[in-house]
């Protein structure tokens, strides 16, 4: 097939091997339409770093040999082109997306597609995947934007385990796909007051487009001196604060933020991580226990976080076409790389296969 590999350093369009043959439980996909996630500029930027990090943290999913090529992109959306001999529930033509997830039949590890040398990503014509984790596109919705489920899902996983209630606010910080799904969960969740902090222009745009309260640029406005000062002033906005705490969202995956974090946000209060750097962070664990702040890096308990995500964009409730800033051909793929390194740009490039 057809692909982007990504290979020293550098993407190259190129025929490669096909994915192998299918398990009984899998599904073979032509790709439509295929997101650039955050965690693929990571791996693109240092790949040796990325698999060294996966594999001392004993998480399989993602090593593969930085050596070989692989094929990225798991946020994806195509037609069934193919269906294991065990799925009953798909049938050749239909319309999908899903979590990239396929079971290795070698070793009966999943993998994230990309992340394998093997089980090629969605930049290229077609993918293997586990049918377990697909599910139909509705009626009506686009399958470019249905690749967007994959992103905003994490907001609703991560808003769902942090056990936000209505008498809480939610400070998002980072406006990247990522962090607008954070604001569309906490929103849809009934969050007292949902705060944004980004300092890109065109992201807190959006942030405001997908339903932010109050949107911040953290160089000109510390969001917690904000948040600080309306409880003290007794803000309608913030309402009885007392019954509720600040819950900040860290979506920017920015070195040394949870330290600052830890040191700034009020007492009683926590941090719920949902994008994280890959690189070493110091951080005086004392001052959490002073502060009393927990943090939460995805433990807890979520249900339908995808399934919520994607009827949401079928219902209208999410305005995809505006995070969606680019879209690229396979040959676009490296300058589309180049591009999302700078946020003042862009938020969401898809490449279309």
């Amino acid at each position: 097939m057809r692909a982007a590999q990504f290979s020293d350093g550098a993407f190259t369009v190129a025929e490669i091997p096909d994915a192998p043959a299918l398990a009984p439980a899998q599904l073979r996909i032509d790709v439509t339409a295929c997101g650039i996630c955050g965690s693929d500029l990571s791996m693109s930027k240092d790949p040796c770093r990325f698999v060294h990090v996966a594999e001392n943290a004993g998480y399989p999913l993602a090593t593969f040999d930085t050596d070989r090529p692989v094929v990225l992109g798991h946020e994806y959306a195509g037609i069934v082109s193919e269906v294991g001999s065990a799925v009953t529930d798909f049938a050749v033509g239909d319309r999908v997306a899903g979590i990239g997830l396929a079971t290795d039949t070698t070793t009966g590890i999943p993998k994230i597609i990309g992340y394998s040398n093997e089980y090629h990503g969605a930049f290229g014509e077609h993918i293997v995947v586990d049918a377990f984790w697909v599910r139909h596109v509705p009626e009506g919705l686009s399958l470019e934007h249905a690749t967007l489920a994959e992103p905003l899902h994490v907001g609703e996983m991560h808003m769902q385990q942090s056990g936000l209630t209505p008498a809480d606010s939610a400070l998002v910080i980072g406006c990247g796909t990522i962090g607008l799904g954070a604001i569309v969960a906490a929103k849809a969740r009934g969050a007292q007051l949902v705060i944004a902090s980004e300092p890109s222009p065109k992201r807190r745009e959006l942030a405001a487009k997908m339903g932010a309260d109050i949107v911040v640029d953290p160089n000109e406005q510390d969001p917690i001196e904000l948040w600080n000062q309306m409880v003290a002033e007794g803000n309608t906005l913030v309402g009885q604060a007392g019954a509720g705490i600040l819950i900040a969202y860290e979506c920017s995956g920015r070195a040394g933020i949870l330290d600052t974090l830890m040191h700034t946000m009020p007492f009683n209060s926590r941090i719920q991580v949902l994008a994280a750097p890959f690189g070493d962070e110091t951080i005086i664990p004392v001052v959490g226990q002073f502060r009393r702040i927990a943090i939460n890096f995805g433990h807890g308990p979520y249900e339908n976080a995808y399934d919520i995500t994607l009827q949401r964009l079928a219902d209208g409730e999410i305005d995809a076409e505006a995070i969606i800033t680019g879209r690229v051909g396979l040959e676009g793929v490296a300058d589309a790389f180049t591009a999302l390194r700078d946020p003042e740009e862009h938020v969401k490039i898809l490449v279309l296969p």
